[in-house]
């Protein structure tokens, strides 16, 4: 049975404060920030690598540390699957050693190690020493490891952090399949936006030591206070251009070679979409690639139109504004953000509460989504 990983501690180093409170259930949960906000030290506390200064952290109803009951189990006994930034093999075992190292007896493991080696797609590896491997197959072994340790739940510390892109692109598909494969909770620490929309189930956004944000990831991830936390300002000291982000379903190709991406929204159409119908994604659309019309557009070749209505609008330096637009047909639906000249929205005359169009082109989804099978 899958069991929740509860959080709630507090540590001071120096004039840092770490002040943490979330529960983590079974899937991704990714916890992102800036350099500096607390990410990876609240991972090591859960582990048991540091101490916290007070506190509760339980595995289902089982205590970690509750100080309480004078319990602060070492990390070795706390049924946490642990990856970090650097694989930390042992350099004299090989592939296969470091695997069966990592086996313990008294649980009851998730997978055999030849289940773990196809998973991961290792097994030509086996017999080579970590110096023999590269980055990606490093990280590869280490989630290995961390899996064939019978973990409860699996702790992630910027796993891609160290890797090029390429190496980057290698390893994410395996990723991809833990949620599937195993009923564990992982918490995935990254400051990478696109590492969590891939990932991710839940987000917790900190920043100095504390969650300023938390929650399903596309509502969390729309938030333009939390965009501009995450990607920082423009050099003039303005928010970054927003991003809207939607779950979305690859549908049909049609005869004219445009699939189908079935969203909250409604159905859009995008050309050259690797995923297979029936994948899922999430939609990541600049603000800059939305056109707004204030009268419903004929003759043009977009193909995608949306019908909506201007919610807020957000000074976006001396010259720009970016507008929210709201779904007229779903009020669930996530929000879009379309960023326009200030003399653009005066000449159109825009207030919260119009009817307004906005216009993607299909080209635009094709180039900027990642439309590959992503959960």
């Amino acid at each position: 049975m899958t069991r929740s990983l509860s959080v709630a501690i507090k540590k001071a180093e120096g004039s840092f404060t770490l002040d943490v409170n979330f529960v983590a259930n079974e899937g991704v949960t990714s916890i992102i920030g800036r350099s500096g906000a607390g990410k990876s030290m609240t991972l090591s506390t859960i582990a048991g690598l540091q101490d916290p200064d007070e506190g509760l952290i339980l595995l289902g109803d089982a205590p970690l540390y509750d100080p309480a009951r004078n319990i602060n189990l070492s990390p070795e006994h706390r049924e946490l699957g642990m990856v970090f930034q650097e694989a930390r093999l042992f350099p004299h075992m090989t592939v296969r050693s470091n695997l069966g190292y990592a086996r313990r007896n008294t649980q009851a493991p998730l997978a055999t190690v030849e289940e773990v080696v196809e998973l991961l797609d290792i097994s030509h590896l086996l017999a080579r020493r970590p110096h023999h491997l590269s980055g990606g197959e490093k990280q590869r072994v280490a989630i290995g490891r961390a899996l064939l340790s019978a973990p409860a739940a699996l702790l992630m510390d910027e796993p891609l952090a160290s890797l090029d892109l390429a190496r980057r692109r290698e390893i994410m598909p395996f990723l991809e399949q833990l949620r599937h494969r195993f009923s564990l909770p992982i918490l995935y620490v990254s400051h990478n936006l696109d590492e969590t929309l891939r990932l991710a189930d839940k987000v917790i956004v900190m920043d100095q030591g504390s969650i300023v944000a938390s929650g399903p990831v596309e509502e969390t991830l729309s938030r333009i206070d939390v965009q501009s936390l995450i990607l920082g300002g423009s050099s003039s000291g303005n928010h970054p251009e927003p991003v809207t982000i939607m779950s979305a379903t690859i549908g049909a190709k049609a005869e004219d070679g445009l699939y189908a991406i079935n969203t909250p929204w409604g159905t859009l159409a995008a050309p050259d979409i690797t995923g297979a119908p029936g994948s899922a994604a999430r939609l990541r659309i600049r603000a800059r690639d939305i056109v707004l019309s204030t009268v419903k557009p004929t003759g043009l070749s977009i193909r995608n139109i949306i019908a909506g209505e201007v919610g807020t609008m957000t000074e976006a330096g001396s010259a720009q504004v970016d507008i929210l637009v709201r779904s007229l047909g779903d009020r669930e639906a996530p929000p879009l953000w379309a960023r326009v000249t200030r003399r653009a929205a005066t000449q159109m005359d825009l207030q919260p509460g119009q009817p307004i169009w906005a216009l993607i082109k299909a080209v635009v989804l094709a180039s900027d989504i990642d439309l590959e099978a992503l959960r």
